[in-house]
């Protein structure tokens, strides 16, 4: 086959990891210690404190939020059994008229 040929010569198979993922892995690791401690030493100041009105207001509104995605879902699930629906008839259709081709081909007839 085609495509299995392309595999065989481009993908080895059982690569070893390299030097170049070894680097990639050190630097990711490396930016990732860095993005997790910077904040935990700039909170080392003396005063600091939360806006608790601003989670507040979050919360609120992603409450707000949730009946308008109720709706969305109420408004697509007629939508989708309608496709099903009309998905189901035209396979059924199709196999119909399939099988009526391949009765008239085992009697010699196209």
């Amino acid at each position: 086959m085609f495509g299995a040929g392309i595999r065989k010569r481009f993908v080895k198979a059982n690569p070893k990891p390299g030097y170049a993922k070894l680097a990639v892995m050190l630097v990711l690791t490396a930016t990732a210690f860095a993005v997790l401690i910077t904040p935990a030493a700039a909170a080392n100041e003396t005063s600091y404190s939360i806006n608790w009105s601003a989670l507040g207001d979050l919360i609120s509104g992603v409450g707000d939020l949730m009946p308008s995605i109720g709706n969305l879902v109420v408004a697509v699930v007629p939508i989708l059994l309608l496709l099903i629906v009309v998905g189901f008839l035209v396979g059924l259709f199709d196999s119909i008229i399939g099988a009526i081709q391949d009765a008239f081909r085992m009697f010699g007839r196209r």
